[in-house]
Order: structure tokens, then sequence, then C-alpha cells
């Protein structure tokens, strides 16, 4: 049976308009599960043909992408009307990809004609018309809307000298994209991609087809729609798809050059020369994705003592010791250590992603493990970080206080397990923790993250819905929701923003619509505070009754008792979903005395 794998690595081989086109048909046919999502390519020139290349390119993330082309040059109609293609599609993204010489002409063909103010004045116009169309689609829709900007010129106006000269048309471009992407920020769930640098990676005269331009309004070459549809992939899987946290990594040949065990700590490659300089690009590359929050562990069959000796003291690491969040170096099967190092972290194995240079080793994690992610690895070591980067597996559209703070967060909490250990009872514990809580509405800073925890929290989710940002802005602004997040510190160190709740009012009762807490908080009555908090502001707004809904999945099964242990009655049986209520008026719950409020999150410290 061919996989989608199998038709991935044949377009790979011929990467020609045909054979993609080929590949999404035989995409679509395949049986292998994969993660259905509905896209949405909304243009000012022709853009057909982009969509096999997308459709491979969501494949390689696990993703069968079902896409709706709008018609040519019809993006602020199908924005604007409520019956809109579209809107009749529901996508989950949707793309926006205009030309400035279609939406504004006058800066490409009359630019040398033109005064400054009367440039200024037509970008204006541009950005405050899309803005519009834009902010009435997202009044009928919550997609996530991903707006393209504009590429500067293939042939520079002034020539050599466009660079040197002030005002010049790259310029007055340039300006027009940053109005833009001011714009989109104040569009809740809108982005930008960067159509400009994905033009750059292919080169600006590459990156057009004359002749389809002339002949069917399709001026994307296949070179660039290749790079394109990555592009927009990327931002596929990061707004709608599961977040991988953690990087596994392999160590002889992977972080370094030779075996450790037959060359010594002298003889492996790593260094400023090469080979071991490719193997030191890779180790910059990895902690590059660390600074952005990603986790790091270590996965290898080796001898722990002398690999450790390298780790800690080798002049040519990058990443030491402390930037590995967890490590498995024995000689058992990686896909044992694999399922350890996931328990020790407390991640799913779907949040995870393996590097190792030996493709004996990556196909038996993959037999074994699917739900990881296991890269397809050159053989040439040059290319270790351009696979690792270009898979794209660890973009984010926001980053938070938390995603960087990420390494020493689990580190914090491995002492904390430590002290868990050495306490008597659990009360103990908690009283010795220290811990301060801050529980506040949501604003734009808290946004971001509030998000992220919706999107990726499954163990402690009491109904797991997944609002997409767009919907989380529109609650913030109705007055009968109330939105909220829970920040918490200890003496071991700050945990961020850790719980979200949404509430809704309705008469006299208010229906807790969303309840969840990280992982790594369960068990330190967290959610105790939550209620106790939101039982006051149901009572502050004249409520008499607290309700709340217990949705079952696959992972939640930590926070199914939550309501029985806090006072609620259950008041059906004859459906999946738990509906519990609680009259304020007889309720018990208090805030726990071991845990200290705070007003504010700045007077948690």
């Amino acid at each position: 049976m061919t996989t989608p794998r199998d038709i991935i690595a044949a377009v790979d081989r011929q990467p020609t308009a045909a054979a993609y086109a080929l590949a999404a048909r035989q995409l679509r046919l395949s049986s292998e599960s994969r993660r259905r999502v509905k896209l949405a390519m909304l243009s000012s020139f022709t853009i057909e043909l982009l969509a096999p290349y997308l459709e491979v390119a969501t494949a390689r993330l696990d993703f069968a992408a079902d896409i709706y082309v709008a018609p040519f040059d019809n993006v602020h109609q199908e924005l604007l009307t409520s019956d809109s293609g579209c809107l009749r599609h529901e996508p989950e993204v949707v793309f926006v990809i205009q030309e400035l010489a279609s939406v504004c002409p006058e800066i490409v063909d009359e630019f040398l004609d033109l005064p400054a103010d009367e440039i200024e004045r037509m970008a204006g116009e541009l950005v405050s018309s899309l803005r519009d169309s834009l902010s009435a689609f997202r009044r009928r829709s919550t997609a996530m809307l991903v707006v393209h900007n504009f590429a500067l010129p293939t042939y520079p106006l002034l020539g050599v000298q466009e660079a040197s000269v002030a005002g010049s048309q790259s310029d007055a471009i340039r300006m027009v994209n940053r109005r833009l992407a001011e714009a989109v920020r104040t569009i809740p769930g809108a982005y930008v991609l960067d159509f400009d640098r994905v033009t750059a990676n292919v080169g600006y005269r590459n990156a057009r087809d004359e002749r389809l331009w002339h002949l069917a309004r399709a001026p994307l070459s296949a070179a660039l729609m290749r790079e394109l549809a990555r592009e927009q992939a990327a931002y596929v899987h990061a707004l709608t798809g599961v977040q991988r946290k953690c990087l596994v990594l392999d160590l002889d040949n992977t972080l370094w050059g030779g075996v450790v065990g037959e060359a010594g700590a002298d003889g492996i490659a790593l260094g400023a020369t090469y080979p071991g300089s490719a193997f030191r690009q890779f180790q910059q590359a990895v902690q590059q994705l660390s600074r952005r929050g990603v986790l790091l562990a270590i996965n290898s069959k080796n001898n722990a003592d002398e690999a450790g000796q390298i780790i800690r003291s080798h002049p040519g690491m990058v990443l030491r010791a402390a930037d590995f969040a967890a490590s498995r170096i024995n000689w058992r099967e990686k896909s044992q250590n694999m399922i350890e190092l996931a328990e020790e972290l407390n991640i799913g194995l779907e949040s995870m992603v393996f590097v190792d240079d030996d493709p004996a080793e990556r196909a038996r994690m993959r037999q074994a493990l699917p739900a990881v992610f296991t890269i397809e690895m050159p053989a040439d070591p040059t290319r270790y970080a351009e696979a690792l980067l270009d898979s794209r597996l660890f973009e984010r559209v926001s980053l938070t206080d938390e995603d960087l703070r990420r390494t020493d967060m689990y580190r914090e909490q491995r002492v904390r397990e430590q002290a868990r250990q050495a306490s008597g009872t659990v009360e103990d514990f908690l009283k010795s923790l220290e811990m301060k809580v801050a529980i506040q509405p949501v604003d734009a800073a808290s946004f971001p993250r509030v998000v992220d925890l919706l999107h990726k929290t499954n163990q402690f989710n009491l109904t797991s819905r997944r609002y997409p940002a767009a919907a989380v802005a529109e609650m913030m602004e109705d007055a009968r929701h109330g939105v909220f997040h829970l920040h918490a510190r200890d003496r071991f160190g700050d945990n961020g923003i850790v719980g979200v709740a949404i509430v809704e009012r309705v008469n006299d009762v208010c229906r807790i619509d969303t309840l969840l807490l990280s992982c790594r908080v369960i068990g330190r009555s967290l959610e105790t505070a939550l209620l106790a908090y939101l039982a006051e502001w149901a009572r502050g707004r004249g409520a008499s009754v607290l309700e709340g809904e217990f949705v079952p999945t696959a992972k939640n099964a930590p926070a199914a008792d939550v309501y029985r242990r806090h006072g609620f009655t259950r008041v059906n049986e004859d459906t999946e979903t738990e509906w519990w209520r609680l009259p304020l008026s007889k309720s018990d719950l208090v805030w726990p005395a071991y845990i200290q409020g705070a007003p504010t999150v700045e007077q948690l410290t």
C-alpha cells in the first residue's frame, strides 16, 4: 500500500507541477489517518496552482487539507459577503494573498510621479480597506486569518541606487508592510505571513513566472509555490495542530561526529573546523529552538559516564547538561526510553520529536511509536541544521514568558518532586511550597498564553474546548462572560500562567464553560482556589447557582472528580457529558489556607 510518506518521497524526487498535482490526488485517496483541516485561499490573482503544493506541504505535517480556492481577484467580496464560498466552507485557516500591482498599481507603476504624501495616503487607504474587510469577516467567523505581506520588486526601480536613496520604492513597500502588520495585530486571531522573506528565499528573479502571468494571471513560479506552501503549512500546524514541545536527540553522529565508545572524547568530531563544525552548527540550531521554549532531551545508546563527560566539558559543545530537561543514556531500546521520557516530563508522545542519524533507529521508532514525529535526517551532517529547522515542527504564532522559561520550569519541577517525596503527608508538602496565586481577567498580556493553554491542555481540562483566539477575544468583550487566568508561584520558582476559566452568566446561573490547569501543577489544590474565586465572582453578579460541565475524553481522567470533590451534585445521568450544580447559598467552597492569594500578578513576588 502506498503511504503518504511514499507519496511525498516520490514528489521530492521529481518536484514538478505535474508531480505535485498527482501527489495531491493520491493523498486525497489515501486511507491513512491524518488530521483533517479545512483551509481557504483568497487572492488578487490566480492561485489554483498553489493548492496541490499546499496539500503536499500539510501532509508532511500529518494533515489532510481540504482547500477552498476563491474566484480570481475576489478577496474583499469573500470577506464581506455573509454567504460567501469561504464562509460556507467553514475553514479553520484563511490565507489572504494579494499582489501590490493588483491592489495598488500606482505604487508599482507610477511611483516616480507620486509625491511622498500621496504615497502615504494610498498606503493608508490600502491597509484601512483590508483591515475593515478582515474585521467584518471576523464578526462572522472564528477562522484564523493569515495575511501575506508584499514582496519587494524583482528589479529595483532606481537600479543600484535603490538601497542608497531615502524614500525609494522599496522603502515605500516596507512602509506598507509595517502598516499592514500594525493593522493585522488589532484583529484577534489574525497574523502576517512574511511573503517578502519567502520570495527572497527563492530569489526575486526566480519567484515569478512571467509567461503564466500573461497567460492566466498566475504569477507564482513553481519554486515559489513550493516555498510558500511550506510556510503556509507551518502556520496551519502552529494554529491548529498538535503542539510539539520536546526535541529528543541521539548523541553519537548526531550531536557530535563519531562514536565516543570507539574514538574517545579526543577522537570525536566537534569544533570550529570541518567535520566538527557541522555538528556544532547543528547544536546551535537546537539551541535556537530551546531559546524559543522547546524542551530538549537525550535518548542515546551509549556509556552514560563517557557521554556525560563530553556534554559537561568538551570545548566544542554548545549544549550543556543544564540545557536538557531529561535524559536516557543507556543500552535499552530507544522506544522504551522515549516512553519513560514522556512520563518524566508529563507530556504525550504526540508532543515529541525524535532526531537520530541512524536510519534503522528511525525506522524502529516510527514503527514502535508512530505518535512521535521522527525527522528523516540526511546522510550529510552539514545539512542537519537545515533538516531540523526546515521541518517547521516547532512553529508558534506567539511566544510567552512561559515558553522562554520552560526548561527552567522543568528543572524547578524536579526539585518540587524531591520535596514532595521528602514530605510526610500531602498537606505537609503543599504547606511547604508556600504557594501564591493571582486570578485575574485575561488581558492583552496574558491572552497568548491563555489561547496556548486552551489548545494544548489535555489532562486537567474539564471540557477540552479548543477555542480559537478570535472566539476568546469575543468572550472577553461580552459582559455575560468572565474569562480568567490563574498565575502561580512558590518558593521554588514562578510557574507562570497555569490555569484558565471561562464562565457564562445566564440569569441567576453561572455556567463554567472551561476550567483547566497545566499538567505541571496537578495535585496542588489550585482547582479549589479557582472554583472558590468563580463562586465569589458569581455571587457578586447576583447568581444563586454555579453549574459545571465535564466532558470525558481519552486523556482528562485526572479531572473527572473535580465537581464531586467540591460539593457539586450531578443533575443528569443519561448522557456521557456530566452536568453538575452547586447552590451558592449552601456552598462551603473556600480558598485553601495554604495558598496565599494576591490581587495582581505583580504582587506575587
